[in-house]
Formats: C-alpha cells, structure tokens, sequence
C-alpha cells in the first residue's frame, strides 16, 4: 500500500454521494463540494429511488457543472449500503471522499485531508453536527480513539469525513448478507492496516434533523449524568440478552477481520477479542474481562486521563459493551 507522500502531488479525487429524498438541503451540501479549494476528478452522485425533486437538482447542477455525473437505481431500492458501493465502484479516482446529501462542508476540507493523507490509507477529522430546525446536538470535540479494537464495537469514522485510497475497497464485503455499514468497514480495513490520520480540526457541517437516515437525540458523557446511570443499569440488568447481541455481531466481524491480510499488531488483537466475544462460559467471560484491562487505551471513545477511573471502567466494559446494541432488543 506504499506510495509517495511528495505533499505537492495532485491527487486524484472522486466526490461520491448517495441520495434519497434529500432535496431539502442537497443545494447547499452540492455548493460546498463545487467550490472546494482542491479539484476533483469529478463529483459522482447516484440516487435511490428519490420520490422527491432530487433528481431535478441533481440534473441541474450536472449541467452546469460538467464534473458532476449523475445515476439513479432503476431496480428498485438498493439501500444506504448498496447504494454507496454501486457508486464508489463508479468512482475513477485514486482517492475517494465520501460525502452526504445534507451537510456542508468546509471549503478547504479535501485540501487539508489531501495534504495529510501521505502514504496512509484514510484520513478523516471533526464533523461539528448542527441544526436548523431546532433539532438537538451537542458537539464533542474529543479527540476518537481511532484503534481498530473500538471500532469493532462503534465506527469511529463516519462516512462523511472519510477521504481514502479506493484500493480498500479490495476488501470491503458487499454482500446483501452483510448488515454491517459501508463505512464501518472501511474504517475497519483502514485502521486494521494501522494506516489511518486525524486531522484536528473540524471538515464537516454535519447536518442533523429529524427525517436524517441516522437521526438520534445527543448523548452526554459524564459519568453523573442520568444517561450514566442508564449506561450502568441496563449493562448490568440485561447483561445476558445484550451478550447474545454482542456474540452475534462478532459471528459477523470476526470472519471479516480473519479475511484482511495485514500483518499489524492492531489486527492480531483485534481478531483474538472478537474470538472471545463469540464464546460462552466462565473462561471466555475472565478472558474478555482481561483482555479489556490490558487494552484499557483501545475501548473507548476517547482516552480516559485518569488512570483508576480507566480501569474501572475497562472491568466494568465486560457488561456494557453490549449496551451499544440495547436498542436491538427493542426490535426482537
């Protein structure tokens, strides 16, 4: 995966987006893309089935800017997964930057991630979310633990602000079997190979309202706070069906992890907590719970300073690692 990391070097880049029913602020999210300081091979978008007009705009602005290539499904729904894989499979560039319908991004986004980039697979940084309806955010600035381990449970990349080398798609799984998101995956190859950059600095207007495919109320993270307390209770009261939920998500990871050839310690650790999580019993519970203490740095959010707190919460992450699936529970 070596190439040249000569900051001078032009690279070429392909915009991809996927829409669905996303007229309502497609213009503006269309609008930050085309005046980007850095150029783009072209701007591919592909849409879904869209009953709305997004079609027209799309049409629009492919006419007045000859980058823009516009597709729309004519097979029914492909959904977000199939959908994002159908385009970047369009993609002609060597470097593709993900982008969704709604958001806005900064102007120089892709020239900072393509200046950071070098000879790493994946670059990403801060998406800051805002509303323009009254919908509630809180923005956290907290630098992520990007380690290929946290990932497993919580993509820790979103989509959004992801500018990476397409030769990772060689190792995505596009199958209609695979319930995982595109953007996980992607993430997961990237840090996997250890081959991912953060740049410190927000990329991203990430647009958030209530009819958004990924729409959810914000979260605190202190540890008084009533979600605290929830965080706690619902770990340990649904301890057993959270852990079937946990057991069947890494039936899904582990394959997929045992499948990429890099040979990075982030890997070969990543792969052995995965085969912890899909065992039962007494001694796959003990060796969860010391796997999670030695790996204190890799299984949260962001770095926890202090250093009691950190392993408490490590001892304490062999019931509330399933608490990242509770609303499955809902479902079933």
């Amino acid at each position: 995966m070596e190439k040249s990391a000569n900051s001078d070097e032009v690279l070429k880049i392909s915009v991809v987006m996927a829409t669905y029913n996303g007229g309502r602020y497609l213009s503006e999210q269309l609008d930050s893309i085309v005046a980007q300081t850095y150029p783009m091979v072209e701007i591919i978008v592909q849409d879904d089935g869209s009953t709305d007009n997004t079609l027209e705009i799309l049409e629009d602005y492919a006419r007045r800017y000859p980058q823009i290539k516009v597709f729309a499904n004519d097979s029914g729904r492909h959904g977000v997964n199939g959908n994002f894989f159908s385009a970047m499979r369009r993609a002609n560039g060597d470097y593709i930057a993900i982008a969704d319908q709604d958001d806005i991004w900064e102007k120089d986004k892709l020239q900072v991630q393509a200046e950071a980039i070098g000879d790493k697979m994946l670059a990403t940084g801060f998406s800051v979310p805002f509303s323009s309806e009254g919908f509630p955010v809180k923005a956290d600035l907290r630098r992520p633990n990007l380690h290929l381990i946290r990932n497993t449970y919580l993509s820790q990349v979103p989509g959004h602000t992801m500018l990476f080398d397409r030769k990772i798609l060689d190792f995505i799984d596009e199958s209609p079997q695979m319930p995982l998101y595109y953007d996980w995956q992607i993430a997961c190859v990237a840090s996997a190979a250890e081959s991912v950059v953060f740049v410190d600095r927000k990329l991203v207007n990430f647009r958030r309202h209530a009819s958004a495919a990924t729409a959810s109320l914000p979260v605190g993270h202190s540890l008084v706070s009533g979600k605290a307390f929830d965080y706690v209770w619902v770990s340990l009261v649904r301890h057993g069906a959270l852990q079937r939920e946990v057991c069947e998500r890494f039936k899904i990871v582990l394959p997929f992890l045992e499948r990429l050839p890099f040979e990075t310690r982030s890997l070969s650790e990543a792969i052995r907590m995965s085969r912890l999580q899909t065992r039962r019993g007494l001694m796959a519970f003990l060796g969860r719970v010391v796997f999670f203490v030695r790996h204190s740095h890799h299984i949260f959010h962001a770095e926890e300073r202090r250093v009691a707190v950190r392993y408490l919460r490590a001892l304490f992450f062999v019931f509330s690692c399933g608490y990242y699936y509770r609303s499955h529970l809902k479902k079933s």
